[in-house]
């Protein structure tokens, strides 16, 4: 498959009319319920954050808690990535919305990185924030199943207001790179990934 035909599949992908009514959520925490495909498994997961395996891919998803606060408080807030990937390495860029089952539209962002023989694939919208460690064959069905995720979500934006509003908000770059360490293959780096690596190196805290 060429970069063109890659690029096209990514556009389908994006572009499936899944009816958001007819995904019954099958996966409840405290802050979020959402539908897992069946052929996803669970990795890990906490209160805001949770990873999957689909095939030998990893995808990263983090409620985002960012993007809830600022809707609530702040009108037209524009979607962005977070800008410490290598933009060099850009190979696809979407902007664009979806309908929920409740009939409201929601923008989105989506950015792919190609690094050879594997991609990083970025995808935030206001309830979440993906990442995604990918193979070529995993990369096309994968964005689709992030966006069926996407739509099913059910987050409960009153509990993350009232536990949130008023702490600092979580460091997503520091908490990314960290949970790429900790499940890369043995010979890859998330720093390779990054424009301005993140220091782990604790000495002297």
């Amino acid at each position: 498959m060429s970069m063109t035909d890659l690029q096209q599949s990514l556009t389908d992908a994006f572009a499936l009319d899944t009816d958001g009514s007819a995904i019954r959520r099958n996966n409840y925490t405290d802050y979020v319920d959402y539908y897992l495909p069946s052929d996803m498994q669970e990795y890990d997961c906490n209160e805001i954050s949770h990873s999957f395996m689909f095939n030998h891919s990893m995808v990263i998803m983090d409620v985002n808690i960012a993007g809830i606060i600022n809707a609530r408080y702040y009108k037209d807030v524009h979607i962005a990535d977070e800008g410490f990937f290598d933009k060099n390495k850009l190979c696809f860029h979407r902007e664009s919305s979806f309908v929920k089952a409740d009939g409201t539209e929601y923008p989105y962002l989506c950015d792919v990185y190609d690094y050879e023989d594997d991609f990083l694939l970025y995808f935030t919208c206001e309830d979440a924030i993906f990442y995604a460690y990918a193979s070529k064959e995993d990369l096309v069905p994968l964005c689709s199943r992030i966006l069926l995720i996407a739509k099913s979500m059910n987050v409960d934006h009153t509990d993350i207001i009232a536990d949130f509003s008023f702490k600092d908000v979580i460091d997503y770059q520091k908490k990314q790179v960290n949970l790429f360490e900790t499940i890369m293959p043995v010979n890859g780096n998330i720093n390779d990934f990054l424009l301005d690596p993140v220091s782990n190196n604790d000495e002297g805290e």
